[in-house]
Formats: structure tokens, C-alpha cells, sequence
């Protein structure tokens, strides 16, 4: 956990923690004295009045975690939908990328992310296909991921990503038997279950995440939605490393 969100945490817990004080030691003492339910309420909403800074930070602190740990379960649940990625040695940082391939803007930032990770060894990049825009983006997906039993999903995806208009069936099998992929196992492999669970826990992280568009990226724990160009990458890597 990182140090800002650690000390949010602690506010939190010493919020909270006032207030049961605060609740028990009313409670006790309305006992002793033969103070009614109701004067015991007033005391403590007497309080809250006097400190409502008190109860705006306890609860704002309190959806800032509930936010975060509704994050970290979607990335979880990522982590575990098979993927593809580039995985470098030694790498301290990994880039969650949401796209499809019939994005315009997910098309113009491939070179941005490629070169990024070329220049800096130690990142790891995540393709996390999340076709939403059409049929034909499905079937480039599920394609692309069929390539990868073939060792050849990194070539089929910049081949995608790099043809020029709309990405259809015609120009997904085209690019295909360019690469020399074997095309009767490639429709095979695409009806592979696997395949489409891989989809489905994509499309499950995407609605946790509030994720209606696409590109989109995880650094860390931040989201960054929409095209990035490559200061801002960078940037964000480096907030990413100082924190």
C-alpha cells in the first residue's frame, strides 16, 4: 500500500475509532446515571454537530477505501484472466492496456506504448482485450487470441492495430495468412472456452472499474482513460516509482 493511502487509512481508523469511543463511553455513562436512549442520542448528535468535520472526513476516508478495495479486487480478478503481455526482467512496474481493435485512438498510441517499453527495460505491458465497439472487434479478439497458439499473438496484434480503417473479418483472416498462420487451427482455437473467459473476466473488470471506453490504462493504481501520448506516459510511470 502506498504511504498516501496508508495515511488516509490511519485518519480513518482514528475517526472511527473516536466515535465508537465517543458512543461507548455515552452508553456507559447513560447506564450509571439512568439517562434515557434519547438523551444518549442527543449527546452524540451534539458532538457530530459541534465536529462534523469529524464525520465528513471519517466518511469521505471511508469511500476513498471501499473505492480502493473495490480496485485492487478488479485487478485481481485481471490478474487472473490470462492475458497476453510482455513480460521484462527485473521489470518494477506493470501497464494494464484496455483496447480494441477497431479504436482509433487505441491504433494511435501502439507505437507510444511500444517504444516506452523498449526504452524502459523495466516495465511489463498487459494487452487486455475489450472489444466493445462491434462484432467484428469480438472476432478480431478472439482471433488474436487464438493466435497466441500459434506464438504469434505480439505480430497478429500489431498487425491488427496497424491496419488502416475498419477491422473486419475479411482483413482479420487476410493479416492472418500474411503472418503464415495456419487458418483452419486458428478458427479452431477460436471457439476455445478458455478464450472467451479471458473476455468475460476483461468485460467483469472493465464494469468494476466504470470503464466505458476504451483505450484505458491501470499504472499502478490510477486510471488513466483515454489516449495517452509519451510525456504523459512517462509521467506516469514516474509518479507510479515515487510513490
Amino acid at each position: 500500500m502506498k504511504v498516501t493511502n496508508m495515511n488516509k487509512y490511519n485518519i480513518l481508523t482514528k475517526n472511527i475509532f473516536l466515535i465508537l469511543c465517543l458512543s461507548l463511553f455515552t452508553i456507559n455513562f447513560a447506564y450509571s446515571h439512568n439517562i434515557e436512549r434519547n438523551k444518549i442520542e442527543k449527546i452524540v448528535e451534539d458532538f457530530l454537530v459541534k465536529n462534523p468535520q469529524i464525520l465528513k472526513s471519517t466518511l469521505d476516508n471511508l469511500e476513498l477505501s471501499l473505492k480502493r478495495q473495490k480496485k485492487q479486487s478488479a485487478i485481481e480478478l485481471l490478474n487472473t484472466a490470462n492475458n497476453p503481455s510482455i513480460f521484462q526482467k527485473n521489470a518494477d512496474i506493470t501497464i494494464y492496456e484496455f483496447f480494441d481493435y477497431n479504436c482509433g485512438y487505441c491504433k494511435s498510441v501502439v507505437k507510444t506504448l511500444m517504444d516506452t517499453i523498449a526504452e524502459d527495460t523495466k516495465v511489463n505491458l498487459i494487452f487486455v482485450e475489450y472489444p466493445i465497439l462491434s462484432q467484428d472487434s469480438y472476432t478480431a479478439s478472439l482471433a488474436a487470441l487464438a493466435a497466441r497458439k500459434q506464438n504469434l499473438y505480439n505480430d497478429f496484434h500489431l498487425s491488427l492495430m496497424n491496419t488502416k480503417g475498419r477491422v473486419n473479418e475479411n482483413k482479420i483472416f487476410k493479416n492472418a495468412k500474411q503472418l503464415s498462420l495456419n487458418i483452419d487451427k486458428l478458427k479452431i482455437d477460436m471457439n476455445d472456452s478458455n478464450i472467451e473467459l479471458t473476455l468475460k473476466k476483461n468485460r467483469e473488470v472493465a464494469k468494476l472499474l466504470g470503464l466505458n471506453g476504451t483505450p484505458a490504462f491501470i499504472i499502478g493504481d490510477i486510471i488513466y482513460p483515454g489516449a495517452v501520448n509519451k510525456n504523459q506516459l512517462k509521467e506516469a510511470i514516474k509518479l507510479y516509482r515515487k510513490s
